[in-house]
C-alpha cells in the first residue's frame, strides 16, 4: 500500500485538463463547475482506486475549510483514474 497524500482539487484539476478544461478558468463563486469536477473525481476515485480515501476539510481557525485530500493514492491509481475518465458519461 502506497501512503501518499494528493489534495482532491489535484485530481480534478488532472481530469479536467484531460477534458480540455481549463481549471484557473472555471468561476471560484459559486463553484458548480469546480465542484461537479471535484464530485467526478471522489466517484472515480471510490470506483478505481478503493484503497485510497477522501478526507473532507476541516473547519479552521478562522472559519474556512481546510482542502479536500485523498491518502493511499499511487501514480497507478491516477493513471487508471484518467483512462476511467475516458470511458465514464
Amino acid at each position: 500500500m502506497v501512503d501518499r497524500i494528493m489534495k482532491l482539487d489535484n485530481v480534478a484539476q488532472l481530469l479536467a485538463a484531460d477534458a480540455g478544461v481549463a481549471w484557473r478558468e472555471l468561476p471560484d463563486y459559486p463553484g458548480f463547475s469546480k465542484g461537479r469536477w471535484r464530485d467526478h473525481a471522489r466517484c472515480l476515485i471510490r470506483r478505481c482506486a478503493p484503497e485510497a480515501r477522501v478526507i473532507d476539510g476541516r473547519p479552521q481557525w478562522d472559519g474556512r475549510m481546510s482542502e479536500d485530500v485523498v491518502r493511499n493514492v499511487s501514480a497507478l491509481d491516477i493513471y487508471r483514474l484518467m483512462e476511467a475518465r475516458k470511458f465514464s458519461p
